[in-house]
Formats: C-alpha cells, sequence, structure tokens
C-alpha cells in the first residue's frame, strides 16, 4: 500500500510568460544592423569596432580584460591605418581617373615581363666568381638609372625638388 502524502499549499502554477513574436525580433535585429551601419558610417570602422568590443568585454572580469586589452591593443593601430589607406586610395582612384586593367593589359604586361626576364638572365654561371667584370659594370650601370629614374619620378609626384608643397 503506497502512501500519498497531501499538501495544504496550493498546486505550483507557472507564471504568465509573454514571448516576443518574430516580427518585433526581426525588426530589433534590422534595427541593431542599421545602427552598426551608421555607427560604421558616422564613427569610421575603428572606433565602431573598438566601442562594439567595449560594449562586449563590459560585463567580463579584469582577469580576461587585461589580455584581451593587450591583443585589441595592438590591432587598433593596424586597423585605423589600414583604413586611413583605403580611403587615400579611394580618393587617388577617384582623383586619377583609375581603371581597372582589362585581359590585354595584362598580357601586354606578361609579355613585357618575359621579355626583360630573358634579358635579365644569367647564362651558364655557376657562382658569383665566374661573372664577369664587364657584366658587373652593366649592372651597376642599370641599377644607377633605375634609382636616379625614381629619384626624379620621386621629384614630378612632389611637384617640387625638395620636401614637399606645403
Amino acid at each position: 500500500m503506497s502512501m500519498r502524502v497531501l499538501s495544504k499549499t496550493a498546486p505550483v502554477t507557472r507564471a504568465y510568460i509573454r514571448y516576443a513574436s518574430t516580427e518585433s525580433a526581426t525588426q530589433k535585429a534590422g534595427q541593431a544592423v542599421s545602427s552598426a551601419t551608421n555607427a560604421v558610417k558616422s564613427q569610421g570602422l575603428t572606433k565602431a569596432l573598438c566601442n562594439l568590443y567595449k560594449t562586449v568585454t563590459s560585463p567580463l572580469p579584469a582577469s580576461v580584460k587585461g589580455p584581451l586589452n593587450k591583443t585589441v591593443g595592438i590591432f587598433e593601430p593596424i586597423l585605423y591605418y589600414s583604413e586611413v589607406a583605403y580611403h587615400l586610395g579611394k580618393q587617388v582612384v577617384v582623383r586619377q581617373n583609375f581603371t581597372l586593367p582589362g585581359k590585354a593589359d595584362f598580357a601586354a604586361a606578361e609579355t613585357q615581363l618575359f621579355k626583360v626576364l630573358e634579358f635579365v638572365k644569367v647564362k651558364n654561371i655557376k657562382s658569383i666568381k665566374d661573372i664577369p667584370v664587364e657584366q658587373w659594370k652593366n649592372g651597376a650601370i642599370k641599377t644607377f638609372e633605375l634609382s636616379a629614374l625614381f629619384v626624379v619620378g620621386e621629384i614630378v609626384g612632389r611637384q617640387n625638388l625638395i620636401g614637399y608643397k606645403d
């Protein structure tokens, strides 16, 4: 015979919980995405990511935050300068009217590259000591010519002989 214990307290009832509908969750997700997009547009990618990092890590204990802060501190300047380089490159492309190269441009560059490699190729040389003095002189002259062209290109690019214009 089993004994049944009767309780004098009221039966346990489940509290009424209202679950959010899928529409409001979708709307909240859409608002979160749009606010993140607006933050990136207004603050820039680096600041938006740093703010996101701060909000995500705020509830974490200090023992976890310390190493994370050091790790993120390394990447923050990298993100910033890559963003600066991206925007600078975008301005250069717009101002100089650059276009992406086509297949014909790549083919022409490839043939020129192979011509240069054939011209530079040194044949039947086992070591550096076997290179004749005349080839050393030609190499030095070519190196000097290339460095001089680089310097002239820098001067033309700066539009000034020494330093940059203010």
